[in-house]
């Protein structure tokens, strides 16, 4: 009998060990504490998407920058080869139909508008300003314009005649 009564203590034991084992509190996060850590997850990778778009906001803007100056010297230089009286001669509207044409030609159309504006004065110097615009992406509008001034006889007139 004696070894029966050290069996039922000892069952007694470890029964009385498992019940208090689970009604131990268990250590865990809250609801509270999970939400608040989730919603500081969300903000940081919220600002990340947001510092990554603004990113490649800014690197279009700077190509279409650099490629509209280039559009822009392209025609300041073919206007330069223009001799005096075939440059004096023609409209604000044909130079801006040219130029134009000669962006659709190399840039497809929809991507870049461009503008010249001439103004004659004292009967021998030009003022010219050349203008191109686009949209970024977040559609708003940019533009980028050139202003030089030719003279008659200047260089372009030297060298061709």
């Amino acid at each position: 009998m004696g070894n029966w009564l050290v069996l039922i203590r000892f069952l007694d034991d470890r029964l009385h060990m498992s019940f208090y084992d689970s009604t131990k509190r268990k250590e865990a996060f809250t609801l509270i504490e999970v939400i608040v850590a989730m919603a500081i997850f969300a903000l940081v990778i919220a600002g990340g998407i947001v510092g990554v778009r603004r990113g490649f906001e800014l690197v279009d803007t700077s190509r279409h920058y650099t490629r509209s100056s280039q559009v822009l010297q392209s025609e300041l230089e073919l206007l330069r080869t223009l001799p005096w009286a075939t440059l004096s001669s023609l409209t604000n509207d044909e130079l801006t139909s040219k130029f134009n044409q000669q962006i659709r030609d190399q840039f497809g159309s929809g991507t870049y508008t461009g503008s010249v504006a001439t103004e004659v004065f004292g009967g021998d110097k030009m003022k010219v300003a050349v203008n191109v615009e686009w949209s970024g992406r977040s559609a708003r509008v940019h533009a980028v314009s050139y202003i030089t001034y030719f003279t008659e006889g200047g260089v372009n007139d030297y060298y061709i005649n």
